[in-house]
């Protein structure tokens, strides 16, 4: 059996109240606010512009994530249906969950001090696992993911050098991703498409 490279993009949610609020949402499930549904569409566009299109396009359970992907999913020329995979949710933030970032923030979690909060071996093993499945079982195909920041943060953190929890992925930000011979490889990370758009016009 030939093993083919199989191409991920994974895509942070829009913008949510929370987001703008410097408020930390975990598993909480808000949707996103009117500049997240606009940042969605003009990354649809993005995609049309530059004919990228894909064979699936996968989501977080989460409302953030799952409308996100269908505007994004609406903008481009082919459009695909949307699988939920419930491994892609948002990392458990414990009980900082639903509280405003405050100066202590990134210090509890950079030592992972916060009480009932997923560990970064438990998240980076969740994450890593899932999007190996997901590459292996959809081998050769070009994917869409939309998923959340520290999702993406996990599997970057173990790939790009330097990378941490404490940088910043925009709302609706791109990281390129391939997988072959049983890995992965980062291509591109925390593009953002709204900026490019802009650039464009």
């Amino acid at each position: 059996m030939v093993i083919k490279m199989t191409e991920i993009y994974l895509l942070r949610h829009g913008e949510t109240d929370a987001n703008k609020n410097f408020i930390v949402q975990g598993r909480m499930d808000n949707p996103i606010n009117e500049t997240g549904i606009k940042q969605a569409l003009d990354t649809g566009k993005y995609f049309k512009d530059l004919d990228i299109n894909f064979d699936l396009v996968i989501s977080s359970p989460l409302k953030r994530a799952f409308r996100t992907a269908d505007l994004v999913n609406h903008g481009m020329v082919l459009r695909r249906p949307i699988m939920i995979d419930k491994n892609l949710i948002e990392r458990n933030f414990g009980d900082y969950d639903g509280r405003k970032i405050s100066d202590d923030y990134y210090d509890l979690t950079r030592n992972g001090m916060i009480p009932n909060m997923e560990t970064d071996e438990v998240l980076e093993d969740r994450v890593c696992n899932t999007l190996k499945l997901i590459a292996e079982k959809h081998d050769g195909k070009r994917l869409l993911i939309v998923t959340h920041s520290h999702v993406i943060k996990a599997l970057l953190r173990k790939y790009v050098e330097g990378f941490t929890y404490l940088t910043y992925l925009h709302n609706c930000s791109l990281s390129k991703l391939v997988f072959e011979n049983g890995d992965f490889k980062v291509i591109e990370y925390n593009i953002n498409p709204l900026i490019d758009n802009e650039e464009k016009a």
